[in-house]
């Protein structure tokens, strides 16, 4: 009952592809929400002073306005707004993944320890007969 070390390397590897797959759509998922808030009365907070809300009115008429429109106001940075959630969300899934590398070597080493300790009651048991 050894665990492999092959299941963390899985794990690893499955993390690292969802935080590309998350980061390298990230823009997209900014243009989709600009596209769905645009014709609505939202309000957004202003972050330069934080005891006021701005609101949002826009009006696109396609994905590549959206775009050119958040590049030319925002600066091409601006793609990736909420990059630093997305960081702290897959800082605590690695750490996750970091505990669990770590509980499997404790438990393949526990595993190893106990197979080089010969069982006294198998041994006695047969002793007796």
């Amino acid at each position: 009952a050894v665990v492999s070390t092959q299941s963390t390397g899985e794990l690893l590897a499955g993390t690292v592809h969802c935080f590309v797959a998350d980061f390298s759509l990230l823009p997209v998922e900014l243009i989709m929400n600009r596209l769905h808030l645009q014709g609505t009365r939202a309000i957004v907070d202003n972050v330069l002073d934080s005891t006021s809300v701005i609101p949002y009115q826009a009006s696109y008429n396609n994905m590549q306005q959206c775009i050119e429109a958040l590049v030319d106001c925002e600066g091409v940075p601006s793609l990736w707004k909420g990059c630093s959630a997305l960081l702290l969300q897959y800082t605590a899934r690695f750490a996750v993944v970091h505990t669990v590398r770590m509980l499997m070597k404790y438990v393949n080493k526990f595993n190893e320890k106990k197979s080089l300790v010969p069982n006294d009651s198998v041994t006695s048991f047969t002793k007796d007969k």
